[in-house]
């Protein structure tokens, strides 16, 4: 995407926050932020040694199962 495009998206979505009240804009604001908490949680864990082990060890449990058909 281009930035004149991303310019042009964020002007029309910061039009869209203005027309809100304030208790939807702190609702959306919070929002925004939990979003963002969950993928750098879900980030950090993906980059987690012990969790690449266990998701590692859980897929060779379950190879087998790749050719049963089900």
């Amino acid at each position: 995407m281009l930035i004149k495009e991303k310019s042009s998206n964020l002007k029309v979505i910061a039009k869209s926050i203005d027309a809100l009240n304030l208790t939807e804009q702190l609702w959306l604001l919070e929002h925004i932020a939990h979003q963002i908490r969950i993928k750098n949680e879900l980030a950090a864990m993906a980059q987690d040694p012990q969790i690449q082990a266990e998701l590692s060890q859980i897929q060779q449990e379950f190879a087998v199962t790749d050719f049963d058909g089900l």
